[in-house]
């Protein structure tokens, strides 16, 4: 389907376009026709109705502008009196940065790069470390995609949008444990010590209290993801 305002083509049963937002009052939209007529015919029990006039339903009252039209969660700092700074952070950089990070860490443990000049006499020492770092960045790559579809659909306001953004944060920390482990105990005394193993366990406490903040940080803003 089209939307009436801006003639973007947007996904079906949209409630509010991506492009303008603009508020979508009917599932069936159309786009704009140049030179078609908006005449309605003014039945003679309405006097005073001017033709060319079209009746048009008010936006919500959160999103009304004094100049008229509605306003975008994605064009202002808070809508409907919720902040939308933490939103903008992860669609304009923090799913960005994750892509670009999560590939080229992802190519260099494929090709056996992580460790720069020593990762030859690493592996030498630890072969079955380099399975699991194979492993470690097929799936870094398939997160930093991951992070562009987290991303649309957050821009796009579909209601699983929240879902798929703690599901991605969710494998990314799984992702972390997994290798933590697993590199702690095929080469635990090179990689490790006392100091730096309660450094990675604090770094996994973060990630998820993070998960959890983004829970509630989504909850509170529900009714924004209709589309």
């Amino acid at each position: 389907m089209f939307c009436k305002y801006c003639g973007r083509q947007i996904a079906d049963g949209s409630l509010f376009c991506p492009g303008c937002g603009n508020q979508l009052n009917s599932a069936q939209e159309t786009p704009p026709q140049a030179g078609a007529s908006s005449y309605q015919q003014t039945p003679p029990s309405q006097p005073g109705s001017y033709p060319n006039y079209t009746p048009t339903t008010p936006p919500p009252v959160g999103g009304y502008r004094p100049n008229g039209g509605y306003q975008s969660p994605n064009s202002v700092s808070t809508f409907n009196g919720y902040p939308m700074k933490w939103y903008k952070f992860l669609i304009y950089f923090a799913l960005f940065a994750s892509c670009v990070g999560g590939v080229i860490s992802g190519i260099l443990l494929i090709a056996g790069k992580a460790y720069g000049e020593e990762s030859e006499l690493i592996y030498l020492f630890f072969g079955e470390l380099r399975i699991v770092d194979l492993l470690s960045g097929i799936v870094m790559i398939a997160l930093g995609v991951m992070a562009i579809f987290v991303r649309q659909k957050l821009v796009q306001f579909r209601k699983d949008a929240p879902s798929y953004l703690l599901i991605f944060l969710s494998i990314n920390t799984a992702h972390s444990a997994a290798r933590l482990i697993l590199t702690a105990a095929l080469a635990g005394d090179l990689f490790f010590s006392s100091s730096l193993a309660g450094s990675y366990v604090l770094g996994l406490a973060l990630s998820v209290l993070i998960i959890a903040l983004n829970n509630t940080y989504f909850k509170k803003r529900a009714s924004l993801f209709v589309n």
